[in-house]
């Protein structure tokens, strides 16, 4: 088989309602050169495998890949090696990407070749489909670069690389709950490398107040670990001073364990 110009990445340890709400509208899309791979990861890794292949086991699109393993960086890294597309899509297991976000992305990613993440504009919204506000984001290089000192630039399900560019950084190998930023941080030291998002909202965003990544402690922990490895790097006190800002997120948001 030819490869797909996408591969969306995909990385979950449950089979559920919210999962199937995300795999179709990935796709229900208006680009079809696509495939969808999906990590089904953690000790439930094989049920979860076995749930998908019953529901889309006749979709040639969808490959699904097993991992014991349940963190998030590795799994994304699995599926950098193991997807077949010019370009990466990332999704979430509870969000909803919009008709048109694979080809709007990738008409601008085929106009700007220096731009290696490109993300966007999103709503939040609830299990139940509600929208619940929307999250406009920086979208010129220069903003997001300046963005990226004091926090994330992106929303990570939303965003399309490069998987030649991804996989030569390494990939995913940063610390729990903040692998993308450390992605993030360590393309931006890249000559060459430039960001983008569009202004159009093209994901639904998922919000759960009581998400891990959103109460931990060790996720700012590691922001400031590559707050703190940008500037040794750099030399930029910008990061320094992202850094101490960054602490003070932890003292205050954070509750401790």
């Amino acid at each position: 088989m030819n490869a797909p110009l996408v591969s969306w990445l995909l990385c979950t340890n449950r089979a559920d309602r919210l999962l199937w709400r995300a795999m179709d509208s990935c796709l229900c899309q208006t680009l079809t050169d696509f495939e969808l791979l999906l990590v089904a990861n953690g000790a439930e890794a094989e049920f979860v495998a076995s749930q998908v292949r019953a529901r889309y086991g006749e979709d040639n699109r969808v490959r699904v890949l097993t991992s014991d393993v349940h963190l998030l960086n590795f799994n994304l890294s699995l599926g950098v090696r193991e997807a077949r597309g010019r370009y990466l899509a990332r999704m979430d297991a509870d969000d909803v990407s919009v008709p048109g976000r694979l080809a709007a992305q990738v008409t601008f990613m085929e106009q700007h070749p220096e731009v290696v993440v490109l993300g966007s504009a999103y709503e939040l919204i609830d299990a139940n489909d509600r929208v619940l506000g929307r999250v406009d984001l920086p979208c010129s290089d220069a903003h997001i670069r300046r963005r990226m000192f004091s926090g994330n630039p992106f929303c990570h399900p939303s965003v399309m690389m490069r998987r030649a560019a991804i996989a030569a950084a390494g990939a995913y190998i940063g610390g729990r709950n903040a692998e993308d930023y450390d992605l993030w941080c360590r393309l931006a030291t890249t000559p060459g490398h430039r960001f983008a998002n569009l202004a159009d909202p093209l994901l639904r965003y998922n919000v759960d107040p009581t998400g891990p990544a959103r109460l931990s402690r060790e996720a700012y922990a590691n922001v400031i670990a590559c707050q703190v490895r940008t500037f040794l790097v750099t030399a930029r006190w910008s990061w320094l001073l992202g850094a101490l800002l960054t602490v003070g997120k932890l003292l205050l948001k954070t509750r401790r364990k």
